[in-house]
Parts: structure tokens; sequence; C-alpha cells
């Protein structure tokens, strides 16, 4: 018995020493496998909010094929001349077998840097005593923000005519790291102040993070409007930044009628050549016919045809407001975009009809997350059905079947971007549908315990993702 156990002992101790040639032995060294991962595609630095010019971003360092032997894994991140600092930790670790190594880089924005988009690089080093190193790099990007503030205008500059009445769309985004109120205003520039009218359809707007909204800008030529440019400034003001602020010139311009003669028969003519006629036909028709009759014929067959051209002109610019309310009676609880879709209207025409329809009382309308819906005024409108977008159903269900799961993990069953996920989770978690829970590493979601009442719903046109284009940018 004691024979054996010795025989053993000695069989052990020799497995150990082979072992501990294997990894020592320069001849048998293999060179590692290294892979550095950066979930975060952008990190934000908002300026305009706060005085911290850091951008901060963690990651992982796979190491593999490495068994039976120790790595030297050095990490580096690297940034260009818009960069104060840059620094990772740690810098540099043994990694013995296969492993991962989780890392956090700090980027720290130079105070005179411009606002924009700038590349950061990670780079991982692995050597193994005895063999050739392997090197994995990461591309990442840091975004200034000084200005929270953007504005788009598709036409900021049209033409009309007096007593024409023109709706600007202009869409304020909210570039910041955090949700704002956007306060609108409206300052006249000149030409002729007393030709013309604005009115703003909101006075303000609340906007998520990297959202957007459509302010709309009622602008009515008065009837002696005279030729030349009429302008207003719009400007959108940040309530969380004073310093953001954005601003941008809407016109309209009145064309100058065109010289007697110097072109085809305009409205004008018409109406001078009608009345001549109407003169011309009355005096004859006195002196040869003499009789009331015969002028009253003449003034019937000559002027009801150009009343009723006028008529059919006004009817025809309320024919589209009248298919706009057709069509929210037939479909009660319609959004915005259904309706600019089946009607093919663009969005400034509709969204004046819209306005007059709320007006005069014809129509009602109530925000409903990302939608404004409009039913007939004297409709009740349901409450209490919650209806959601393809995304937020597919979030719905991805927790349904995997409660506790990580927003990373949504993203990932979903198939969307961690941005466009967390974005739809802070709209179910106001609607009462789903609760977050942190703990010290991550966030987990779970669907709340009040049954759901969903209705499906059409999903609205995607915003751009912006990603791609930025790490195109990067490259290029």
């Amino acid at each position: 018995m004691g024979r054996g156990t010795a025989a053993a002992s000695a069989l052990l101790a020799a497995l150990a020493l082979l072992a501990v040639l294997a990894v020592s032995a320069p001849a048998g060294a293999r060179t590692p496998s290294v892979l550095v991962e950066v979930p975060e595609g952008v990190v934000k630095v908002d300026a305009s909010v706060s005085s911290s010019m850091v951008a901060s971003f963690g990651g992982t360092v796979v190491v593999s094929g490495n068994q039976l032997q120790t790595a030297t894994v050095d990490l580096s991140v690297v940034a260009g001349d818009w960069a104060a600092a840059a620094e990772i930790a740690p810098a540099q670790k043994v990694a013995t077998g296969n492993t991962t190594i989780a890392f956090t880089a700090l980027v720290t924005v130079a105070p005179g840097a411009p606002e924009g988009t700038y590349p950061v690089q990670v780079i991982a080093r692995a050597e193994s005593p005895g063999s050739p190193a392997a090197v994995s790099q990461n591309l990442t990007a840091v975004r200034l923000v000084r200005n929270r503030i953007g504005l788009q205008v598709d036409r900021p500059s049209v033409e009309a005519g007096p007593g024409e009445t023109v709706v600007f769309s202009v869409r304020v985004f909210n570039n910041g790291s955090t949700a704002d109120t956007v306060a609108s205003s409206l300052r006249r520039l000149g030409g002729g102040l007393d030709r013309f009218s604005c009115l703003l359809d909101q006075d303000s707007f609340d906007i998520e993070s990297d959202g957007s909204v459509f302010f709309n800008v009622n602008f009515t030529l008065a009837q002696n409007a005279t030729p030349g440019t009429y302008s207003v400034t719009f400007s959108a003001q940040s309530a969380a930044s004073e310093s953001s602020r954005g601003e941008t010139v809407l016109s309209v311009v009145v064309p100058a009628r065109p010289p007697v003669g110097s072109g085809p028969a305009g409205p004008d003519f018409l109406l001078w050549f009608g009345i001549s006629v109407v003169v011309v036909g009355a005096c004859l028709t006195v002196f040869i016919g003499g009789t009331e009759i015969g002028l009253l014929a003449f003034l019937q067959f000559v002027l009801v045809p150009l009343f009723v051209r006028i008529r059919k002109d006004h009817v025809l610019d309320h024919f589209t407001r009248g298919q706009i309310y057709g069509f929210i009676k037939a479909n009660p609880g319609t959004h915005y975009i259904a309706v600019q879709e089946h009607l093919e209207l663009q969005n400034g025409v509709l969204a004046y009809h819209l306005k007059v329809l709320e007006r005069e009382e014809y129509i009602t309308s109530e925000r409903d997350g990302i939608y404004k819906r409009f039913y007939p005024r004297h409709m009740k409108i349901p409450r209490k059905v919650r209806q959601l977008t393809r995304v937020q159903r597919d979030i719905v269900s991805a927790l349904r079947a995997h409660p506790g799961t990580s927003q990373n993990g949504l993203a990932r069953l979903v198939g969307e971007s961690k941005q466009v996920v967390g974005y739809h989770v802070r709209v179910l978690q106001k609607a009462g549908l789903v609760r977050v829970e942190r703990d010290a590493q991550q966030t987990r979601c779970y669907l709340e315990d009040a049954p759901l009442e969903v209705e499906p719903e059409a999903e609205a046109p995607a915003e751009p993702d912006e990603l791609p284009d930025v790490i195109k940018e990067i490259h290029a």
C-alpha cells in the first residue's frame, strides 16, 4: 500500500514537471490570437451642459489560442490633435491561457476643439515568449457637442401672391446627451411689416436626446402686399443650455408683375378684356335693341361664365381640406403620417389644413407618444388601448420570453442598435409597461405585472441611422 502511494506521487510530480516545461519551452510557443471589442460606436461629450470634456468608454480584449502558456498583452488608445490626453487601464496585463481582459479608456477633449466627430483607436498587442506578436485594433468615435440645437428647413424661401398663406415646416434637433425643452419664437426682419403676419402652431416642445420635432410657421401675406421679399427669423432656444440656440430665416417672395405686352395674357388682361366686352356689348344692346330684357340676357351670357370660373377656383382651394376631414371621419384615431401617405400631401399643406379644421372645431387631436392622433370633434376618444411600434412590440415579446434581459441583450434579440432600444425602453417605461432595475454592472428590464392591452400600429418611417455615416466619415 505504501509502495503504491509513493509511485502515484512520483507520477504526478513527473506530469507537473512536463506541464511546466511545455509552458516555458520557447520551441513549443504559439502565437496567441487577440481581439479588441468596443460595444459603443459613438461616445458623446456634451459640452453644452457639462464642463467635463472627458469621454469614457469600456471594452474587452479576448485572448485565445493561448493554452498552456502565458502572453503579455499591451493596450493603448490613440487619438488625434483634438485630444488633450488619452489613457487606458490596464495598460498591460499578463494573460495565462485563454482569457478576457476588461479595460476602460478615458479621452480628454482639448478646450479649443471645434464641434464634430473624431476617431479613436484602441490597440491590443499580445506576445508569448518565443513567438511573434499578435495585434488587434478597434475604431470608435467621440462626438463633441457644443450647440445641442440643430435646424433643418426643406424650403427656406418660396414664391407667393398677395393674400396667400404659406406654411413652413422647421425641423428642430436635440443633439445633446439629455432630454430638453425647446422654445420657439419669430422676429420680423423687414419687407413691409404691415403687409404680412406670422403664426407658430406650437410655442415649445419636449425633445428626447438625439430626437427631433417639427414646428410649423403659418406665413400670410396681406391683400395689399407689394412685390418684394418678406422675411422672418425663426429661433429655437434650449432650456437646458443657455448657449444652445438655432436660427434660420424664412422668406416669401412676391414676384413683380410683368410689364404690359411683355408676355402672354394674364388674369389682369383677361379681366379688363371681359369688362370691355361687357361695356361694348351693353352699349350695342341699348343702342340697337333699346330693351332691358336684351341687356340682361347679354350680361348673363358674358358675366356668368366669369363668376363661375372664380367660384370653381375657390372650391378647389378647399377641396383638399374636405378630403382630409373625410379621411379622419372614416378613420378616427389616424395619425399625421398615415393621413399624409394616404392623401399624398406635402407637409406644409397638410399641417395648414389640419390647423384650420381644429380651429373651426371640425376635428380634435391628442398626443399619443411619438404620434399626434386626430378624431372627429364629437367622437368619444378611446383611452385604454396602448398602441406600440414594431420595435416596441419586439421588445415586449423579447422580455416576455427572456425577463431580466439587459438593454445590450435586447439590442441583439430585436436586431436594433443600443441607442434605438434605449429610447424605446424609456418610452415603454414611461407608459408603465416596462420596469428597469439597475445592479452594479448593468440595467435589467422586466415587464410590469399589469396586463397589457396592445393594438398593433403601422410603423412610422424610421429616422435615419446616423452611426454608419459617422463611421464612413471616420474611415474616409
